[in-house]
């Protein structure tokens, strides 16, 4: 027996997007229902995150638009002050009532070709319900990305997505492998526990302060600029606050600046200077206890901590739908799915500031886009990609996003207008914004 929950959206997920996301759909009398597998609001802040986790971004770039954080919080709030921060806004705007938590979500497939009759959504429990749309916010941060290397390593292993403090840490010989944000905390933390840590890195990257001349990294984002002009600024701020990275036994990055993921981190430097963590190359394989490096130098370890990324994973839904490049699907703007309507896939994305007002910005465009696919009889994701192409980099800018989110709200407008003024059989045949 199926449900029918056809005049409803499904929103799978209640993390950090997911929450702003139910706001916007909340306030534009969008009926939804709210599904989270866990007995808990938070996504990665609820049970992804080690304890002494605070924010990279300031919390003036990591609020929700409506919503400020209080004024008591330091300008990098803890992970539980992050929580706390979000229970606070379910309850602010109402959005318990709407949540149904130990609901896990096992598939979600089309109801005819393409969705355009809407979605399936399976549930653990049995239950099959027939929604109207589904946007799925599940995260990127949960399929631990595990990388292999010849030989058996002996002592312990772990992910750090499973570690919390110190405590989780076996002998006084700690490897972190790996240079993002959680490396860098953890190596530091480790040194701090057991007097040293070592960190192993491929390859160069680039690492920024927490502060820029004292205003957090994340703000410098808050308004559009070209590209180039931010890799010279910020390459001449870095040389101004830490010089060259060799001089903390670091590579040079091999890619230029925001092509990846940058790590923005001031402890590691300072732990670096003080022979509290020292650099390793990239693992070549294991002997038992012993780590062997691609320099061909070697080193006994009790544990290693993979603080390795994470694969982008969507398993409620059949993964063969997407085009995939470099290990995350092409999206039209990192929300719709090519070839397919009435399907979203929200939060893939890691802007190079904070994301709150991305969050509130797009979900504002999502409540929109909704309805806005029932007048016409084409997916409205290829729609859009003949002015917004589809993409796969989960990268950006904020202000770079803010701006192409005015245009597609601006373009979405302009297909409403259109619709009045011409049949619906015609709809699907003129180009958004053409």
């Amino acid at each position: 027996m199926i449900d029918d929950h056809r005049g409803r959206v499904c929103v799978i997920g209640a993390g950090y997007a997911g929450i702003g996301l139910a706001r916007a759909l909340r306030g534009a009398g969008i009926p939804y229902d709210h599904l989270e597998a866990t007995d808990r609001i938070g996504g990665n802040w609820s049970h992804g995150v080690y304890d002494s986790t605070h924010l990279i971004s300031s919390k003036k770039s990591t609020q929700y638009a409506d919503f400020p954080m209080p004024e008591h919080y330091p300008t990098f709030p803890s992970a539980a002050q992050m929580l706390e921060y979000l229970q606070s806004y379910v309850d602010r705007s109402g959005l318990a009532e709407n949540l149904e938590f130990d609901t896990e979500v096992r598939s979600v497939r089309p109801v005819d070709a393409n969705g355009t009759a809407g979605w399936l959504v399976e549930l653990a429990s049995g239950e099959v319900r027939h929604y109207r749309a589904v946007v799925v916010a599940n995260g990127h941060y949960w399929e631990r990305n595990l990388p292999w290397y010849p030989g058996e390593f002996t002592g312990t292993q772990l992910h750090s997505k499973d570690y919390k403090n110190p405590a989780d840490l076996s002998g006084r010989r700690v490897l972190v492998v790996g240079a993002g944000n959680s490396a860098s905390d953890i190596a530091v933390e480790a040194s701090a526990a057991v007097g040293t840590a070592d960190v192993s890195m491929r390859r160069g990257y680039w690492f920024i302060p927490k502060t820029l001349f004292g205003v957090p990294s994340s703000e410098w984002d808050r308004i559009w600029w070209p590209i180039p002009l931010q890799r010279t600024v910020f390459k001449q701020a870095l040389r101004l606050s830490y010089g060259d990275y060799r001089r903390y036994g670091l590579q040079r990055p091999d890619h230029r600046l925001f092509t990846r993921d940058v790590t923005v981190n001031t402890s590691l430097m300072y732990a670096l200077q003080h022979g509290k963590v020292s650099v390793r190359p990239e693992i070549e394989r294991f002997d038992g206890a012993r780590v062997r490096f691609t320099d061909g130098t070697s080193a006994e370890y009790d544990t290693i901590v993979w603080a390795t990324g994470f694969h982008t994973r969507f398993p409620m839904l059949d993964e063969s739908m997407f085009v995939w490049e470099n290990g995350d699907p092409l999206l039209v703007e990192h929300v719709l799915v090519p070839r397919y309507a009435n399907l979203y896939l929200w939060g893939l994305v890691a802007p190079r500031s904070g994301a709150g007002r991305i969050i509130s910005f797009g979900a504002d465009f999502l409540a929109e886009a909704i309805p806005a696919q029932d007048g016409v009889t084409e997916p409205l994701s290829d729609m859009l990609a003949r002015r917004f192409p589809a993409r796969s980099s989960m990268l950006a800018g904020s202000a770079e996003i803010l701006c192409r989110i005015r245009l597609l709200r601006s373009a979405l407008r302009l297909q409403r207008a259109r619709a009045v003024l011409r049949p619906r059989n015609n709809l699907s045949k003129e180009p958004i914004g053409s």
